[in-house]
C-alpha cells in the first residue's frame, strides 16, 4: 500500500502479481508513479478513513485475493517459519498463497537490499574502506536508514547514517529502528554476536522547516528547479529535498573531516502528481522554459 504517487507501490510490480491499495481518490489524468501502478498492479483506492488503519486495511483486502481456499501470509512470516512457496502445490490444491507488504517495505527483508546497496558502493572508488563517510538520507518509514546503518555495522565500515525525519515522531522512527534490528538479529541468529548493542544506530534529525507529510513550502519547489538545473540533479519538495539540504549543511560543517554522500531514494516521478496540485509552479513562461 501506499499514496497515490507512491514509488515503492510501483517498485514491487516487477516479478509478482500485485494488489495495490492507493490512498485517496483516483486522479482525472494518471500521471508519474500512479500511471505506472495502474499499467502494471491490480489497484485498489482507499478512503483515507480505510487507510488510517493500514494492517486491518491490508489483511482484509488479501483475504479477499487469496479467497476461500487461500492462504494470507505476511511477509515477515516468510523469513521467520522459512516457508517457501510450492508452486505445485498451490496449484494442485487450486489456492492462492498472498502475501502482504507492509507500506514502505518496512520489513526484514527490506534490510538485506539496502544493505547489498552499502556493499555496493564500499566497493566504489569514490570510497575507501577506512574513510570517514556521513550517509544522509530522507526518511519515511525509516527502513532505508536502518539498513544503511546495518550494513556499515556488518561490513565494518567508518559510516555514520542521518536520516531526516519526514513522516513520524523521533519515538516512533527509534522504536522502529529497534524493532527492524531486533528482527535482523532473529533473521542472522549465531551470526549476529558483533551487532550487540547496536540499537541507536541511526542519527534522526528533524527537517529544518518541519511540517505536516506532504505538505509543500512556499519557494521549495522552485528550490528543487535551481538545483535541476545547476547540479541535473532531480529533486521531489516532498522527499529528497530534505535529504539534499540536511547534506549540504554537513558539507558546510563536518564536510572538510569527512565524506558527505546522499543517497537519493526517487521519489521523482511524484513531480508529475505535484504538478497537477500546483499547476502554477510548473506553467511555462514566457521565454518557452518550464
Amino acid at each position: 500500500c501506499g499514496g497515490c504517487q507512491s514509488a515503492h507501490a510501483a517498485a514491487v510490480e516487477w516479478g509478482i502479481r500485485p494488489h495495490l491499495l492507493l490512498r485517496g481518490e483516483q486522479l482525472d489524468v494518471p500521471t508519474g508513479y500512479n500511471l505506472i501502478s495502474l499499467m502494471f498492479g491490480n489497484v485498489t483506492y482507499a478512503s483515507r478513513s480505510v487507510y488510517a488503519h493500514r494492517d486491518e486495511m491490508l489483511y482484509e483486502h488479501a483475504k479477499k485475493v487469496a479467497g476461500n481456499s487461500g492462504t494470507v501470509l505476511w511477509a515477515d512470516d516468510i523469513v521467520r517459519d522459512n516457508l517457501a512457496v510450492d508452486e505445485e502445490t498451490v496449484l494442485e490444491n487450486d489456492s492462492r498463497r498472498v502475501v502482504i507488504i507492509k507500506e514502505g517495505a518496512g520489513t526484514v527483508q527490506a534490510l538485506l537490499g539496502v544493505m547489498r546497496l552499502v556493499e555496493h558502493l564500499s566497493c566504489l572508488s569514490s570510497f575507501h574502506n577506512d574513510e570517514e563517510v556521513h550517509i544522509v538520507v530522507d526518511a519515511g518509514t525509516g527502513t532505508t536508514a536502518v539498513g544503511l546503518a546495518l550494513g556499515a555495522v556488518c561490513l565494518g565500515l567508518h559510516w555514520r547514517v542521518t536520516a531526516v525525519m519526514l513522516a513520524d515522531t523521533l519515538e516512533r522512527y527509534q522504536e522502529q529502528e529497534k524493532s527492524l534490528i531486533s528482527d535482523f538479529k532473529g533473521l542472522c541468529h549465531e551470526d549476529c554476536h558483533h551487532l550487540v548493542g547496536t540499537d541507536g544506530l541511526v542519527h534522526w534529525v528533524d527537517r529544518s522547516s518541519p511540517r505536516r507529510f506532504g505538505k509543500v513550502l512556499g519557494g521549495e519547489i522552485a528550490s528543487c528547479r535551481q538545483v535541476a538545473r545547476q547540479t541535473g540533479i532531480l529533486l521531489d519538495p516532498v522527499y529528497t529535498l530534505a535529504a539534499w539540504e540536511q547534506a549540504v549543511d554537513l558539507c558546510r560543517g563536518d564536510g572538510r573531516e569527512a565524506k558527505v554522500a546522499m543517497i537519493h531514494t526517487g521519489g521523482t516521478l511524484g513531480l508529475f502528481g505535484l504538478a497537477q496540485r500546483y499547476p502554477q509552479h510548473f506553467a511555462a513562461t514566457a521565454n518557452g522554459q518550464a
